[in-house]
């Protein structure tokens, strides 16, 4: 079990490098059009939510202050055409993101079974079979999610900044100085804080695996268990753990 621990602990400590963003873009490869779909329908969601604020503006400036009633009520017709072309949008990447998210995870789940079965009977000897089936079912899910959810909130989160700070200009370009003048400060901020949250991140994905790979051996073990009667045992290891 000494093992067994120092490699788990060698594994989350591994530093996220440029090799390990390679991979994971490698896994997008075979579903380029899809990818290129997901990304579109992101941005054009991530944009008509700076668009809607700029326009809300126009309704106010133009429109009410103005007492433009009639350019009042072709900002509204925009405004509720865009409405259900975002909503046909966010219906779009929510569905394109569930099926890369499945496809990913089963290449790596079909990828991971295939080398499974090319390991020596030495790797099984001195790998729990709870771990291994860690490896397998829960990071797969973890890989599939940072490669569709995270890809979709840094593009999102990207395009988002770029759309806003340009109709901010547009409105009042004094007012997005004063914003801009911040940005470096929340820079600094964010950067303490995703130290800290990556740490505590890497914690309970440490603690979670100990755990899944645990179960997993409580139940692929139970008949040995019963019959040498450690369930109180077994709850007290348990219990350890969580």
């Amino acid at each position: 079990m000494t093992e067994h621990i120092e490699l788990e602990e060698e594994e989350f400590d591994a530093r996220f490098s440029g090799q390990t963003i390679r991979r994971l873009i490698g896994l997008l490869r075979p579903y380029t059009l899809w990818v290129i779909g997901f990304l579109a329908t992101v941005m054009m969601v991530s944009g008509l939510d700076s668009y809607f604020t700029y326009l809300s503006a126009r309704m106010v400036d133009e429109g009410i202050i103005a007492k433009n009633w009639e350019l009042l009520v072709q900002i509204v017709e925009q405004y509720a055409g865009l409405v259900l072309i975002q909503a046909v949008a966010v219906f779009g990447f929510i569905w394109l993101a569930g099926l890369l998210g499945e496809r990913i995870r089963y290449d790596l789940r079909q990828k991971l079974f295939n080398h499974l079965q090319q390991l020596s009977l030495t790797y099984y000897n001195r790998m729990p079979v709870g771990w291994i089936i860690s490896r397998v079912t829960s990071d797969t899910d973890r890989v599939a999610e940072l490669v569709t959810w995270g890809l979709l909130d840094v593009t999102w989160s990207s395009f988002n900044i770029i759309t806003a700070l340009f109709f901010m200009s547009r409105i009042s370009w004094q007012l997005t100085v004063i914003v801009m003048a911040i940005v470096p400060i929340i820079i600094v901020v964010a950067t303490l804080f995703q130290r800290k949250i990556i740490v505590q991140y890497r914690e309970v994905r440490k603690v979670n695996s100990k755990i899944t790979g645990a179960y997993n051996e409580t139940i692929t073990g139970v008949r040995v268990i019963k019959a040498l009667d450690r369930e109180e045992a077994n709850l007290r290891e348990f219990g350890k753990l969580t």
